[in-house]
């Protein structure tokens, strides 16, 4: 009944939010001067930077390269204006200050970027900054563009993952000398210090949030639901910031973790003996959950994802793992980062192998030039019922980030 309770006062400030929520509105050719920190790393695209500010979408050359942390003031006009929000393309852009040396989280980002830029080839560096830090800014775009067309860009953006791992590592550390009820508070600023350093961007702030609710039940004595602690989560972050509801990665983020609470659980209990294997049902469980915002939003859609997924994602926690002891080894020294590099350098061969020849197979690529709205939520409509059966069976046990 507690719980009930609690979801339905988090209901209701929520719609206050959306009903009275203020923010300034504008139209297609006003005249902006915005003022901002850059709390997202920009996207790097093959001769241009695409920036995040609040609801402000920037297309921009690509360089002078701007990073997370930097003070701008950007002037323009407003090309497109919707729900999403606002499109601004090569406007005015003035560096006001860094900020990097100011933040240890990421000055720290800053130094790890180096340490695999100087020990790895391309495009391992790449990848290893990827997994460890959500950081795309060693990917080529040529590689980029391969990792989108193969359904494998998520394995560069820090999410829940990292999180979990980084979460299991720090507190099996930390109860060596601490009581765990304690270990865990200090655990709470190791999330959100690893957080801001892998670019505070929706799906890690997503799944921090989650961490860190399901932590405090822990401390408090109580069992946490993760599909509540995802809703929760999901209710916190819009109440705080509404636009993220138009927001590509949190709509993804969201609905890949709905996938994984909710969807594989279903799969596994199905029997049929692929699903058998956690990251082929995991996968086909995101895929089930985002298919109708990934084919609107992007246009394109990899059937064989899937697969190539399953084939790719085995190796991540080891590179995970191993990325985190090159880079700080070498804050010591860089050469000394080279010995364990050579740990992965297979992994790395290997993954990058199965993306170019995953994305050199043009037949499992299926472009759509419109996708209905109907079909949009219809879909939505038909997986929620189908889930709402599967609740009567009680198959939900999952305890995802």
């Amino acid at each position: 009944m507690a719980k009930n309770a609690v979801f339905l006062l988090l209901a209701i400030l929520l719609s206050l939010r959306f009903l009275f929520w203020n923010e300034k509105s504008f139209s297609k050719g006003d005249k902006v001067k915005i003022t901002t920190v850059l709390s997202s790393e920009p996207e790097i695209l093959d001769n241009s930077q695409f920036l995040k500010v609040g609801r402000f979408k920037i297309l921009t050359g690509r360089y002078p390269e701007y990073d997370f942390g930097q003070k701008l003031t950007i002037k323009g006009e407003i090309k497109q204006a919707d729900k999403a929000g606002y499109f601004l393309s090569y406007p005015q852009i003035e560096l006001i200050s860094e900020k990097k040396g100011q933040n240890p989280a990421i000055n720290l980002r800053q130094k790890l970027r180096h340490v695999f830029n100087s020990v790895f080839p391309r495009p391992f560096d790449g990848i290893v900054s990827g997994i460890v830090l959500g950081d795309k800014k060693l990917i080529s775009f040529s590689f980029y563009e391969k990792l989108k067309q193969t359904g494998t860009l998520h394995i560069m953006v820090a999410s829940g993952m990292n999180i979990a791992m980084v979460s299991e590592g720090c507190l099996s550390f930390l109860t060596l000398f601490f009581k765990r009820k304690k270990a865990i508070l200090f655990l709470f600023i190791l999330i959100w210090f690893y957080s801001i350093m892998s670019g505070f961007n929706p799906p890690i702030v997503r799944a921090a949030v989650m961490a860190t609710l399901v932590y405090f039940g822990q401390i408090i004595g109580r069992k946490t639901s993760s599909g509540r602690v995802l809703f929760l989560t999901a209710g916190l972050m819009l109440f705080f910031e509404p636009f993220l509801l138009w927001d590509i990665g949190f709509q993804l983020s969201f609905l890949a973790t709905a996938g994984l609470v909710f969807v594989q659980p279903c799969l596994k209990s199905s029997g049929f003996f692929l699903f058998k294997n956690s990251n082929f049902s995991s996968t086909i469980a995101a895929q089930i959950t985002t298919l109708p915002v990934l084919i609107s939003s992007f246009g394109q859609l990899n059937l064989a994802s899937p697969f190539v997924n399953l084939l790719i994602l085995w190796p991540i926690p080891f590179i995970l793992e191993a990325g985190f002891v090159i880079g700080l080894t070498g804050l010591l020294w860089t050469n000394l980062a080279i010995i364990p590099s050579y740990l992965i350098f297979p992994l790395l061969f290997y993954i990058e192998q199965i993306i170019n020849a995953s994305a050199s197979i043009k037949f499992f690529q299926v472009q759509f030039t419109v996708f209905q709205p109907w079909l949009f939520w219809g879909y939505y409509i038909i997986l929620l019922s189908l889930l709402l059966k599967a609740k009567r069976k009680s198959v939900f046990k999952t305890n995802a980030f």
